[in-house]
């Protein structure tokens, strides 16, 4: 069963930060210990969490919860390489989307992601979100969930 978990103690911490991606996906996302250290920086707003299916730490996701604005981004998602290729980011994205929209105040539910990271962009998709033809300051794309898909977003 997968679940998130907040990142509170050493252990959890030293384990997070000792995940990796697949030397080719280094291009895609920041280490997990930059990714703490933004967290730290954007506390206000940052909600960092370990990915866990049963007992065994599998990922990590960071989280922009921003209330006020009624929108959330998912600002980091990562699967560790030893875990990759076991369908892990598909059931860890729907836990994630089930955490934020268990708050109904958010709207909209987006990320963003390289337009040359075809595997996340299909898994995106997959679970509903769409290319709104926007790009970011870095020339990443910006995904949006459909708000069909989303419950209390976008009512």
């Amino acid at each position: 069963m997968f679940t998130l978990k907040e990142i509170t103690t050493d252990t959890m911490l030293h384990k997070c930060i000792n995940l990796k991606v697949t030397e080719e996906q280094n291009k895609f996302v920041a280490s997990n210990i930059y990714s703490l250290a933004q967290a730290w920086q954007y506390r206000e707003i940052a909600r960092p969490f370990c990915i866990y299916n049963d007992e065994a730490m599998v990922g990590f996701v960071m989280l922009a919860w921003e209330e006020a604005e009624k929108k959330c981004e998912i600002w980091r998602f990562m699967i560790d390489a030893e875990h990759q290729g076991k369908g892990y980011a598909k059931q860890a994205m729907k836990i994630i989307l089930e955490h934020i929209k268990s708050n109904p105040v958010f709207e909209m539910i987006y990320l963003t992601v390289a337009p040359n990271n075809s595997a996340a962009i299909k898994l995106y998709e997959s679970l509903g979100f769409y290319n709104t033809g926007e790009e970011t300051d870095y020339n990443e794309i910006v995904m949006v969930l459909k708000s069909e898909q989303h419950g209390a977003c976008g009512q």
